[in-house]
């Protein structure tokens, strides 16, 4: 199996269970609730140490009790955490209320702690990986982030997830071999079909592997001029959108660390991510699969 490097935020999230989203000013009953490591890297990167590779996180964490226990959980699910930093603030932290009836999960995010800085990954080694995969956050660092990578990787590939558009993130593009786009990110772009947006960005990036993921319309892969779509399997049952995207990654992540041609890899993506959509939580997700 490969060794990865995962960069990006970490999180603690309280996800609440409800019948359906409650309307302002009103009081409803919990159906369940539950405390767990989130975030879009630390999702990643705990799936794909599911997938059993040896994955290595970089993410900052605050100093004191909370963010010693998000960094336990994550060790405890496989996630290397050597390359963490411990800040002075607070522990980023996710209120999520998930909805029994469609499955949908509304999020309010609450941040004080500084992002990860470039010098992070230039003072330590980054020889004996396999893959880097990056979070698109923080666009006034993240391209020093990714050349400190470049200037150790030989020929082995980076990937970069575009799940919400921030100002300046598109100076990062063209450091990347693989970009991982989301609905909200191209909707931002003031466009409204994928199969325009992805044809479009193959011909801009000819020999980027760029991927669109597009809810109930599937996804699509484009590279080398060929766009390929997959499309979601029938009927299928929402039960918890919480990470579908981060496994969607994921899944492409360790279909082409693991040799896969691009098509098939689109569709292994597909497949887990609709897998996470029927279950609650990521636990399991790589197992249900057959992996």
């Amino acid at each position: 199996m490969a060794r990865i490097l995962v960069t990006g935020i970490a999180t603690i999230d309280h996800v609440v269970d409800v019948d359906a989203y409650p309307e302002e000013d009103s009081e409803q009953r919990a159906l369940g609730s539950e405390t767990l490591p989130g975030g879009n890297a630390a999702n990643t990167a705990y799936l794909l140490a599911q997938a059993g590779h040896r994955v290595d996180l970089a993410a900052a964490v605050a100093v004191g009790p909370e963010g010693d226990r998000l960094l336990e959980w994550l060790s405890a699910r496989g996630v290397g955490i050597e390359r963490c930093v411990r800040l002075p603030g607070r522990t980023p932290t996710s209120w999520i209320l998930r909805s029994r009836v469609t499955g949908s999960r509304t999020i309010v995010h609450d941040r004080e702690l500084p992002e990860l800085g470039a010098k992070v990954l230039d003072q330590q080694g980054l020889e004996g990986y396999d893959w880097f995969h990056f979070e698109g956050r923080n666009p006034a660092e993240l391209p020093a982030l990714l050349r400190a990578v470049r200037r150790s990787a030989v020929d082995q590939p980076v990937s970069l997830e575009l799940e919400k558009p921030r100002a300046g993130l598109e100076k990062s593009l063209p450091l990347a071999d693989v970009l991982m786009y989301s609905r909200g990110w191209v909707q931002a772009q003031g466009v409204s079909e994928p199969e325009a947006f992805i044809e479009a960005a193959s011909a801009a990036r000819t020999e980027t592997l760029q991927t669109l993921t597009w809810g109930h319309r599937g996804a699509w892969l484009a590279q080398h001029g060929q766009v390929h779509h997959c499309t979601p399997e029938p009927g299928l049952q929402v039960r918890d959108s919480r990470g579908a995207g981060d496994s969607f990654n994921a899944g492409l992540i360790d279909a082409l660390v693991s040799g896969e041609a691009p098509q098939r890899a689109l569709e292994r993506a597909v497949r887990l991510a609709e897998r996470k959509l029927r279950q609650s939580g990521l636990d399991g997700l790589f197992a249900a699969s057959g992996r």
